[in-house]
């Protein structure tokens, strides 16, 4: 199986790009990428049973997703291995970035921008390579 983004479509109006999905060529199938599960089902519960035709970039919604958009972007031929060190380091990068802003967040004490920082960290926090492409690639 190889890690793909692709477009979920959701009602036949919403489309949701760049969803990170484990691909199986041979039988046709498709995975939503674990980690980001949640995420994708919160934001379509926010959608609703009747959503008006829109697009959504899930990269808004999951840091993880945004990650591997941008990895995925700059090194589109990457083997399995690169592209683990490739996450493993944007992830790190990523995570000093969300720190820093957190910082500032709470000198400012805005209650809102922590909690969506903290929830940005959350989604990374967790992510281990291995267990997640050990078995699928």
């Amino acid at each position: 199986m190889e890690l793909e983004l692709r477009t979920v479509v959701y009602a036949k109006k919403v489309e949701i790009r760049n969803v990170p999905v484990f691909a199986c060529t041979d039988c046709v199938s498709y995975e939503v990428l674990q980690p980001v599960k949640p995420d994708l089902t919160e934001c379509i519960n926010k959608l609703g049973e009747q959503p008006s035709k829109q697009h959504v970039s899930f990269g808004e919604q999951n840091e993880l997703a945004d990650l591997f958009h941008e990895q995925l972007l700059a090194c589109p031929e990457a083997t399995d291995q690169e592209m683990e060190s490739q996450m493993k380091e944007a992830v790190e990068e990523r995570i000093d970035l969300l720190l820093d802003i957190m910082g500032y967040a709470h000198k400012a004490g805005d209650s809102d921008w922590i909690e969506d920082t903290e929830r940005r960290l959350g989604q990374l926090s967790g992510f281990v390579w291995q267990a997640h492409f050990s078995n699928a690639v």
